[in-house]
């Protein structure tokens, strides 16, 4: 007998045949599917290259975003498709790699589904590793309402080297800015540095992952780090509710310090820890090191 994922693909792709690219598609009925059974579908192996206008369907018709570290936040099932169906058709040359399998945290609230990644661009048949990154998606009401994609666009900001045949990349956007709003449901008084808030460490398998400060290990260097942090005097507002289960914890976040200008700037970011016997075995932040506000 089909299971609920295996019949909504299989009517997905034959609804979809040959047009899995109409960029006017709407999608006005909830999939019936619930965050853990999108992430089966849009791995099934009939569904291939349709995963992204997949998700596109998943998106709330309206009151829906996505953001993207390089492109910007886009609001509504229509605008999402009509970015992220080409952008990621353009990239085909970069797989995205999971670090860590997909978790869906129950949040009280339908669902919050965490993937981290990395990107590995594939180049003459040699692989070139680039940012490690970070998707959270909330589920509500059997829609995506929130998916965003945090990751360091330093890199890709570079000049191209002189000795690249061919004509230079096209220039990126400037770092988006967008207006993002303190979560009203976490009171004033009980904010923390969203980056602190992890331990005790294992005293040698701990890892810790930051676009700054690398890759550190073991309790010792990752408490060092840490404590460097602490003397950062900006403010840290949360985005979402701090979100865990037994073994993770998400936090999306923006922080707000003062700018050579006198203006205050904005960096947005989402932090990851999971546990293990009672410890923090993993940690890892995620911003853009290429954004005006992102001072450690």
């Amino acid at each position: 007998m089909k299971t609920t994922v295996e019949a909504y693909v299989q009517a997905f792709v034959a609804e979809v045949e040959g047009a899995h690219d109409d960029l006017a598609r709407l999608v006005t009925t909830p999939s019936g599917l619930g965050p853990e059974e999108m992430i089966q579908a849009m791995s099934h192996p009939m569904v291939g290259s349709r995963a992204i206008p997949m998700m596109a369907d998943f998106m709330a018709v309206d009151g829906s975003i996505y953001y993207d570290a390089i492109f910007g936040a886009y609001y509504g099932q229509s605008a999402i498709r009509a970015w992220l169906v080409p952008a990621m058709a353009e990239i085909t040359f970069i797989d995205f790699v999971p670090t860590a399998e997909p978790v869906v945290i129950d949040d009280g609230l339908g669902g919050t589904w965490l993937d981290e990644w990395q990107m590995v661009m594939n180049l003459d048949g040699a692989k070139i590793f680039l940012s490690r990154g970070v998707s959270v998606r909330r589920y509500r009401d059997g829609w995506l309402n929130w998916a965003c994609d945090v990751y360091d666009t330093a890199a890709f900001r570079q000049p191209p080297p002189a000795e690249m045949d061919g004509p230079p990349p096209p220039e990126l956007p400037p770092c988006p800015t967008v207006d993002w709003q303190r979560d009203a449901s976490v009171v004033p008084s009980t904010l923390v540095d969203p980056r602190l808030t992890a331990g005790p460490f294992h005293e040698d398998e701990s890892v810790f992952h930051h676009p700054v400060g690398g890759e550190m290990r073991g309790r010792a260097a990752i408490e060092a780090w840490i404590a460097e942090l602490a003397v950062d005097t900006a403010v840290y507002e949360p985005l979402g509710p701090l979100v865990s289960n037994a073994t993770t914890s998400v936090q999306e976040w923006k922080r707000l310090g003062a700018g050579s200008d006198g203006a205050t700037e904005v960096l947005r970011g989402t932090s990851v820890r999971r546990y293990a016997d009672g410890l923090t075995v993993y940690a890892a932040d995620y911003f853009d090191t290429a954004s005006p506000g992102s001072i450690v």
